[in-house]
């Protein structure tokens, strides 16, 4: 295992934040029906039903939402275990702006 393998990226609590506000934000829209109470700790997949394809069009529209790039290099499953778990991997993995 490399170094990055084992060392979490530090994440600065604000960004991490407004990445669940985003996603929040996004569900109804992605998941296509109303989506209640959803925080960090909501998961992706079980409580909401979200497939890979509609994982990948949160992702997208969240890039478009707000403005921002965001690396999916490394995005796998895992990272769409909750809410949480996803906000810490975009707030991890934003591309600089050209």
């Amino acid at each position: 295992m490399t170094e990055r393998d084992t060392a979490l990226p530090a994440i600065d609590p604000a960004l991490r934040e407004r990445m669940v506000e985003g996603i929040c934000a996004l569900l109804p829209h992605v998941l296509k029906r109303e989506v209640t109470g959803a925080t960090a700790d909501t998961t992706l997949m079980e409580a909401l039903g979200m497939s890979s394809t509609s994982g990948l069009e949160l992702i997208l529209e969240l890039e478009e939402r707000l403005d921002l790039e965001i690396s999916v290099e490394e995005l796998g499953r895992d990272d769409f275990g909750t809410v949480g778990t996803l906000a810490d991997y975009v707030a991890g993995n934003l591309l600089p702006e050209a």
